[in-house]
């Protein structure tokens, strides 16, 4: 598969008055073309600060400290912000997890879409609003005329997270970024955003990052994961291969924490909170790992290869499989 993204050796941090805070640990993973490659892990993993990294969002006391993010073959980090402007929108989008907090409230839906087309594509106004009408057309809003005129204050969840995917692919991305978008939705509307999603990514044949914590979105979605925990890319493999396979601890107590209709009784894998190592390079989910050993308070492990694509960072190595 070819690469339409590659993110090496990732290290993101906060400057706190409390001092640095390592968010993203040396992560690294890849996106091919057409894919759907899904992110998940717990809150707090570094997944959202790793993605928004990819188009340098996120707040002033952020900092990218080392690594390479290549689009196409070049490194988005050495891009001015004139280039990161022409970058994000037209060639990569972005979903946002809160779409009430991504819309401006004091506007229209009809007046932001319609900036938005104009400012990207160059249109007259009349053609930038009939743009605007198809695009809320294709996201599956019965009414535009209407919608295009409210406040999404006026709009229900499900409707502005349609909104927001139309503004996404509203220049024909290559890569389109969504952050927990089904978040805060009832389970139809979660069903219905996803099936839009996929069909989306059908349609215009391009490649979609799906962050989530939802691990039954992940096996309905995507082609490929990687599972992130306390900033660090822990396993990376085919859905297949991490649901029916998973490598590492932490992927195998993610799955086993999921409720089953009809078991009788849940167990808890991850009741113990993430351990504070911030300044430690050390796996990151050893102080809840009931296979622990000596190794893992004393360094971190390597990536070692289960088969083909499917990795892993565990001082367990094969023996995983067997425990």
């Amino acid at each position: 598969m070819e690469h339409l993204l590659e993110v090496k050796d990732l290290e993101v941090s906060f400057d706190t008055d409390a001092g640095e805070v390592r968010a993203v640990k040396n992560a690294g993973f890849t996106i091919g073309k057409g894919e759907i490659f899904g992110i998940v892990g717990e809150s707090g993993s570094g997944k959202s600060v790793a993605t928004k990294s990819i188009l340098k969002l996120g707040p002033s006391n952020i900092r990218i400290k080392s690594g390479e993010i290549l689009y196409k073959g070049q490194d988005i980090r050495s891009l001015s912000d004139k280039e990161l402007r022409l970058l994000r929108g037209r060639q990569i989008s972005m979903i946002f997890q809160d779409s009430l907090s991504a819309l401006n409230p004091v506007y229209t839906v009809g007046n932001k879409m319609t900036e938005l087309v104009r400012r990207n594509e160059s249109l007259p106004k009349t053609e930038a609003r009939q743009k605007v009408m198809e695009l809320l057309k294709d996201v599956g809003i019965v009414d535009p005329e209407r919608c295009f005129r409210s406040y999404p204050h006026e709009l229900s969840g499900g409707m502005r997270q349609r909104i927001m995917i139309a503004m996404a692919v509203c220049c024909d991305p290559d890569l389109m970024i969504a952050d927990e978008p089904t978040t805060a939705l009832d389970v139809t509307i979660q069903a219905q955003i996803l099936h839009l999603l996929r069909n989306i990514q059908r349609k215009k044949k391009m490649s979609v990052i799906l962050i989530t914590h939802d691990l039954g979105v992940v096996a309905q979605m995507c082609g490929r994961v990687a599972v992130m925990c306390g900033g660090y890319v822990v396993e990376e493999g085919t859905a297949k291969e991490i649901f029916h396979h998973p490598a590492h601890p932490y992927t195998r107590a993610l799955i086993a924490s999921m409720p089953r209709a009809g078991s009788g009784k849940f167990e808890q894998f991850l009741e113990r909170s993430m351990q504070d190592n911030r300044d430690k390079d050390l796996c990151p989910f050893y102080g809840r790992c009931k296979y622990a050993r000596e190794a893992c308070e004393k360094e971190l492990p390597v990536m070692y290869a289960v088969e083909g694509g499917h990795r892993a960072l565990c001082h367990l190595g094969e023996e995983a499989f067997d425990v």
